[in-house]
């Protein structure tokens, strides 16, 4: 194993292969070509019993509505950081403004002032980019079992194009090695590697 991508390979005007970039440019790994159909179809296999089965759906759901908790207090302790470094500032710069009012005036001043300026700049637009961020705490379990079917339903149909623009939500890598294929999720009840 050569640690390179593996690209889909033509044959007969279809792909039927994947092959190792390293060994179609040059010639430098002996790993052996993998089955499209046996691949893909492992794949898809192993997302519809770790992610997808009856008995992972619940567990799943409960994960990620754990994350979301988690990504919401994350967000709000943030938000407050933010906020009382914000009002920090402002108290400075109103000290430095009322100082200079007063006539005395001085260039290391004048430098604290704008280091100040620039830095309540700065997170005015990172309080702004926070809020801007979307809303995560209207998302109910039955939304997460909505969606997750949806895509189930994909997967079943079986329209590869679909299958495709959905698989990079659950799939984080596919290895290669010589005796055998793992599958990185990057969403299932645990964090077991599929061989």
């Amino acid at each position: 194993m050569c640690g390179l991508s593996m690209v889909g390979t033509l044959s007969k005007g279809q792909y039927t292969y994947y092959r190792c970039n390293n060994k179609s440019k040059k010639k430098a790994c002996d790993n052996k070509d993998v089955n499209k159909e046996m691949i893909e179809q492992y794949v898809i296999d192993e997302l519809l019993q770790r992610v997808f089965s009856e008995d992972a759906l619940p567990k799943l759901v409960e994960r990620l509505n754990e994350e979301n908790k988690k990504l919401i207090s994350e967000r709000d302790e943030e938000k407050k950081k933010l906020s009382r470094r914000y009002e920090e500032i402002k108290k400075s710069i109103s000290s430095i403004v009322d100082v200079i009012a007063k006539g005395y005036f001085h260039s290391s001043l004048y430098e604290k002032l704008t280091e100040l300026e620039q830095q309540k700049a700065e997170i005015e637009v990172r309080i702004k980019e926070m809020n801007s961020l979307p809303d995560t705490s209207s998302i109910t379990e039955e939304k997460i079992i909505q969606y997750l079917l949806k895509d189930k339903e994909v997967l079943e149909a079986g329209d590869p194009h679909k299958i495709k623009q959905i698989l990079p939500t659950y799939i984080n890598k596919i290895i290669v090695y010589r005796d055998r294929i793992e599958a990185h999720f990057r969403l299932s009840v645990d964090d077991t590697v599929c061989a």
